[in-house]
């Protein structure tokens, strides 16, 4: 059973918030014990706390009873995000994971740490600048987390870090191998970083995200503009497409169980629900309660699209589908993760309830068409 803040329809400031289903009842039992007293509330610094998983973090984090430190560039845009979302209690600090001591006067009185910020980019001109700030801020952050002794210092990484799969299904002790794109070759050079300090025996825990899709993407993330464009124009059906996604709220979820101390290193990967072409407007046709639009595109017009994609990226320009995403897309596999649902309590939701809740929210943000939502609208 699914424990939620408030039912459908209802107008709560957390409707959104809701926890991650419980496996095994390892979760229901942290948040009673955190709630009863018996537990123990640590001190969590987090980065990347104004993006879509930061931001969702800190709210179960928050929820969970734990303080919350978190290290900003611009203070004001955390305030005004937490504002919208409902956070408070957090103390906000300003600095950059490029700049090491910042990092260390921030790391500086914490239990623990999750580094969630990183540069997500598609314009090759800005390769050198992703890959630059990415790893440095891996090892800073990482290294004066495991410097000061936190335990545990939790990382933030990406399935993009094992891509190309090798192995089907896909699991966290998948070797790191970096896709050819600027953005999958500065995270498999995080990753390295992380594994490095797990393998020294220090208390590292990785987290391997796929496509993070769910309500209050308010600084409109990636996939968001994906999602946007299947509803206005329809979504492309491909033989051979597939993907996985998984819910942001169960994510941040498997990332605050995560913060608790003693548990020792670990590779938790979170791929969520696998899908086909067909099987992704199926559901999304159940979360709307009709039929979602859909059209066929051959597999050769998505590699033209990717390789013009490519040429516009260059210019600034983003038309949602690179090369690299081609190949995402048409050599993705499934993933296991029985091991964080075994290691947290955690379970992902049904995708269904994803799509209808990250549905209804863009409706009401008004960001897209009534019209294409079906009784979602009504």
């Amino acid at each position: 059973m699914r424990v939620r803040a408030g039912t459908r329809g209802d107008l709560q400031p957390d409707r959104y918030a809701q926890p991650g289903r419980v496996g095994h009842g390892l979760l229901r039992e942290a948040h009673t014990e955190l709630h009863r007293g018996r537990g123990r509330a640590v001190k969590v610094l987090v980065t990347g706390a104004t993006g879509f998983l930061g931001s969702h973090t800190v709210r179960a984090l928050r929820r969970d009873g734990h303080d919350v430190r978190v290290m900003v560039r611009t203070p004001t845009k955390a305030t005004a995000l937490f504002e919208r979302m409902h956070i408070d209690g957090c103390e906000i600090v300003t600095g950059d994971i490029t700049d090491r001591s910042s990092v260390e006067a921030a790391v500086d009185g914490c239990d623990a740490v999750v580094h969630a910020a990183a540069v997500v980019a598609i314009e090759p001109t800005r390769e050198a600048e992703m890959h630059a700030t990415n790893l440095a801020g891996a090892e800073n952050v990482l290294g004066a987390a495991v410097d000061a002794g936190c335990d545990p210092v939790v990382h933030v990484s990406t399935v993009a870090a094992l891509f190309p799969f090798q192995t089907d299904p896909v699991t966290a002790e998948h070797p790191v191998v970096g896709a050819e794109n600027g953005y999958g070759q500065t995270k498999a050079a995080c990753e390295r970083v992380a594994r490095s300090l797990q393998d020294a025996g220090h208390p590292v825990v990785t987290i391997y995200p796929s496509g993070i899709v769910g309500p209050e993407d308010w600084n409109e993330s990636i996939n968001l503009n994906s999602v946007k464009l299947w509803i206005e124009k329809g979504f492309p059906v491909a033989k051979g497409y597939s993907g996985s996604y998984v819910d942001v709220r169960d994510l941040a979820d498997v990332i605050a169980v995560s913060v608790r101390p003693g548990q020792g290193s670990a590779r938790l990967l979170c791929m969520g629900t696998y899908l086909t072409a067909r099987e992704q407007v199926a559901t999304m046709s159940e979360a709307i309660g009709a039929d979602f639009a859909s059209m066929p595109l051959p597999k050769p017009v998505w590699w033209v699209w990717s390789r013009l994609g490519d040429l516009a990226a260059r210019v600034g320009v983003d038309l949602v589908l690179t090369s690299d995403g081609y190949d995402y897309i048409f050599h993705s596999k499934p993933g296991d993760d029985s091991a964080t649902i075994e290691r947290t309590g955690v379970t992902f939701r049904p995708i269904v309830d994803t799509w209808r809740d990250m549905f209804t929210w863009m409706l009401e943000q008004e960001m897209v068409p009534a019209k294409r939502l079906g009784m979602l609208a009504d």
